[in-house]
């Protein structure tokens, strides 16, 4: 049974199953939204920044974080 926002109705007895069905429909709503995320929320081409910096950074390490930085904003307004 697909939810329904129109159940139960103001006024009405209260009926278990109804509820129940109600619950069952949206949490199957829920975890179909959960998956279809989980598999676009992945990017393989995006993978944590390892650098070790010097004390104080030196010009090619600021710009690898800057590079990076780039990167990761480009692959976020893609989405």
């Amino acid at each position: 049974m697909p939810f329904d926002p129109t159940k139960p109705a103001n006024g009405s007895p209260n009926s278990s199953a109804e509820m129940r069905a109600q619950l069952t429909a949206l949490n199957d709503r829920i975890n179909t939204l959960e998956a279809a995320l989980a598999n676009t929320a992945q990017n393989p081409n995006l993978s944590t920044l390892n650098i070790a910096l010097s004390d104080p950074p030196t010009r090619p390490e600021v710009q690898q974080i800057l590079d990076f930085m780039n990167t990761l904003l480009n692959q976020i307004i893609r989405v």
